[in-house]
């Protein structure tokens, strides 16, 4: 059960520390006040969608904690001790958002992902909002509904888990065949195509590389051009480095006898003109080199362009496209060849399909007869809720042949499945979303979550406005399931409500009265917890819609008779 639960800067509340205890306790206060933020805030920390809108306006983050304390026999026991969290019956969650969208999870002080968080917490809590009206006239959730009543003895797990993901690998390795002989051709033909495409093209990476450095000459052969020109005049000129130098040689051989040092000198000289001299032939080969004829720009512009596009095709690069020839050649030759593997794979899938439908065989027998088993329950549940003229029934429809399962393989089986009902003596059973009204949904679902949480044993259950629609005998009758759900020794779980219907209330084990305020040109909210008789009644009182004295007396009466009511159960 929930021990306690903080909040911390979600939309209006600034920081609420509120006690939980056993039974039923209800929430309740004006519409706005702030009830539907609390159940938010829990959801928030049993692992629902972190919605960064709730963050309290001004705050850079927001933070819940919630205690649990579970029974030694409680599932969720043995998954904390599998995760490394302990196996202690005192359950702390603590979950983070930011608006800079930094999240933080911790499980009894450690920390968690958001999938063990979700796991852990499906057997602590159930929350049933508003919006769940409506998905449980969807007959994709009806199924749903009908498997978690459902023992499949592992035929689920083993459906799903094992020959599902084996037919998966099976039609993985078909596909790469290309499926059908028709799309194995097409696929045939388009490897070709592009084997051929890229083997044509010759691709080379020191080529490209090459062309590329051509390429970048020719774009700039003016400039450089004129760079070559000026240091070859600068060398090889008349007044140029060449005949400066052989000048300078004459002169020191001519003193050569006179100085010791000036042949030395000159023979130095020699050697660097015989380098200059090799350097201005170079110079010449360069600008003959950046002398690009029109028809081999072109050749080189056209060969680039070619390559620009198999890259573009196959890869981004020479290398990638190299690469994707290899696996294309090694494919397009798979192909050629696997008339016998591909007979295999069809042995082994129909194999596999058989397996598969017998198991389906197995779920759908394990539905029919748990499809009656809930009706009854469904019926019984709908009885105590004032709807005994009600008939119910789960139909299941489609076809169910292994051609039929094997056109269309499903890991939840072949079955297909409604919810029909009945709510008058009389009428004929149509779909729940065509004859249920909105005060008989919310009795509905009431029944369909108290079978579902005894079922699944989950200690705490979460009713946001269960009251939609409902008002009279019928508020009533919904107040007194609550009250047996909730005080049931033996099968009872902890039931917390918001609600507007002052029936609820008075039944309330805990009334915690929600309320908005402000302060300091801010809006707060916060949570009274109603101890007394007098702040019972008055807040029954105002659920009733009645103010005076008179209105008091009654709203004592009816949480007299609560309280009487509880005592007999």
């Amino acid at each position: 059960m929930l021990k306690n639960l903080i909040i911390n800067n979600i939309a209006l509340i600034d920081r609420l520390d509120i006690d939980f205890q056993s039974g039923l306790t209800v929430l309740s206060g004006e519409t706005g006040s702030g009830k539907s933020i609390i159940i938010d805030s829990l959801a928030f920390v049993l692992g629902e969608r972190a919605d960064k809108t709730l963050i309290k306006y001004g705050e850079e983050s927001a933070e819940v904690t919630a205690l649990f304390e579970a029974e030694t026999d409680c599932p969720v026991l043995a998954k904390l001790a599998e995760y490394g969290y302990g196996a202690d019956t005192e359950i702390l969650l603590n979950r983070k958002m930011s608006v800079s969208g930094k999240n933080e999870i911790r499980i009894n002080g450690k920390t968690a992902t958001l999938s063990m968080l979700k796991e852990i917490c499906s057997e602590l809590s159930d929350i049933f909002g508003q919006g769940q009206h409506l998905s449980l006239l969807d007959e994709k959730n009806q199924l749903s509904v009908l498997d978690a009543f459902c023992d499949f003895r592992g035929a689920d797990t083993e459906l799903r888990s094992v020959w599902y993901n084996k037919l998966s690998d099976v039609n993985r390795q078909l596909k790469s065949f290309g499926g059908s002989d028709a799309e194995r051709e097409r696929l045939s033909d388009i490897l070709k195509f592009q084997i051929d495409e890229i083997k044509s093209a010759e691709l080379d990476e020191q080529e490209e590389n090459e062309l590329l450095a051509a390429h970048k000459r020719m774009v700039n052969a003016e400039k450089i051009a004129s760079a070559v020109n000026v240091a070859a005049d600068s060398l090889s000129a008349e007044l140029g480095a060449i005949n400066r130098i052989s000048d300078a040689v004459s002169s020191l051989r001519q003193i050569a006898g006179l100085e010791d040092s000036a042949a030395e000198l000159a023979d130095r000289l020699q050697t660097a003109r015989i380098e200059i001299e090799d350097v201005a032939a170079s110079l010449d080969d360069l600008l003959e080199a950046v002398d690009f004829s029109p028809s081999e720009a072109d050749r080189m512009e056209a060969r680039l362009e070619k390559i620009r596009q198999l890259k573009r095709k196959y890869g981004g690069s020479v290398a990638e496209a190299l690469d994707f020839l290899k696996n294309a050649e090694a494919q397009y030759d798979n192909l050629l060849n696997c008339s016998e593997r591909i007979e295999k794979l069809n042995i082994e899938k129909r194999a596999i399909l058989s397996k598969m439908y017998d198991l389906a065989t197995a779920k759908s027998q394990e539905r029919k007869r748990t499809a009656e088993e809930l009706a009854k329950k469904i019926l019984q549940e709908l009885s105590e809720l004032g709807m005994r003229g009600t008939h119910f029934e789960v139909e299941f429809y489609g076809e169910n042949d292994f051609d039929s399962f094997a056109a269309s393989p499903s890991a939840d089986g072949f079955d297909k499945v409604r919810f029909l009902m009945s709510a008058n003596i009389g009428e004929p059973l149509k779909p729940l979303s065509k004859v249920i009204s909105g005060g008989e949904m919310s009795r509905f679902m009431l029944a369909v979550k108290n079978i579902t949480a005894l079922a699944e044993k989950i200690p705490t259950m979460v009713f946001d406005e269960i009251d939609t629609g409902i008002s009279g005998n019928m508020a009533q009758m919904v107040a007194n399931k609550l009250a047996h759900v909730s005080h049931n020794k033996q099968n009872g779980y902890q039931c917390i409500v918001i609600t507007h219907l002052p029936q609820i209330c008075a039944m309330a084990d805990c009334n915690l009265y929600i309320n908005k305020y402000e302060k300091d040109g801010k809006t707060f909210t916060s949570v009274d917890r109603l101890t007394t008789l007098e702040q019972r009644s008055e807040e029954v009182a105002r659920l009733m819609g009645s103010v005076g004295q008179h209105a008091l007396v009654n709203a004592r009466e009816l949480i007299d008779w609560s309280e009487n009511y509880k005592k007999s159960i």
